[in-house]
């Protein structure tokens, strides 16, 4: 919970919170592939599980058309560590992305 909010393409693992910041389970992100192909990757693997809305530092265009398409709910744009932002989602204070917040390779 004290790992900082990153890029959805460079997530390590996925924290998956049910009904409150206190109950969750931590998920590897086990994507494959080129580095422009982790993001959608990422997507797919999250369209998968039951998740409502993900909070990410930044989406791309790929991802966020996954993501959307599933019904996800994306709070992109976010910083500080994981618990901060479920704290900040959960009290409603992050906002839904209405696209992309970034459009091509990090280079990270």
């Amino acid at each position: 919970m004290g790992s900082k909010v990153g890029p959805l393409a460079r997530c390590t693992h996925f924290f998956i919170f049910e009904g409150s910041p206190e109950n969750f389970k931590l998920v590897e992100c086990r994507v494959k592939g080129a580095p422009n192909e982790k993001g959608p990757n990422a997507a797919q693997n999250i369209s998968k599980m039951e998740v409502g809305t993900v909070i990410t530092g930044t989406i791309g265009p790929r991802a966020y058309k996954i993501l959307k398409d599933a019904g996800i709910s994306i709070k992109a744009g976010c910083s500080g560590t994981v618990a901060e932002a479920v704290k900040k989602c959960a009290a409603g204070k992050l906002k839904d992305c209405k696209g992309a917040t970034y459009s091509g390779y990090i280079g990270i």
